[in-house]
């Protein structure tokens, strides 16, 4: 994100704004997660649950 790169982080308002988003309030958490849920139940994500215990989460691949 070119925005928030240290060279542009001159003020405290943008060092504020970069706050807010790698430590959302937890009102942020809670309207983020109702979000997305509510998009799980129109549909437009894919039904995913947790990892079975005991076994290890697929590996990502790099396109």
């Amino acid at each position: 994100m070119p925005d928030f790169e240290s060279r542009n982080l001159d003020d405290a308002e943008s060092l504020a704004r970069l706050a807010e988003l790698l430590h959302p309030t937890k009102a942020a958490r809670t309207e983020a997660k109702a979000r997305g849920r509510r998009r799980a139940a129109a549909g437009f994500l894919p039904a995913q649950g947790p990892a079975p215990t005991g076994q290890a989460a697929p590996a990502l691949q790099h396109a």
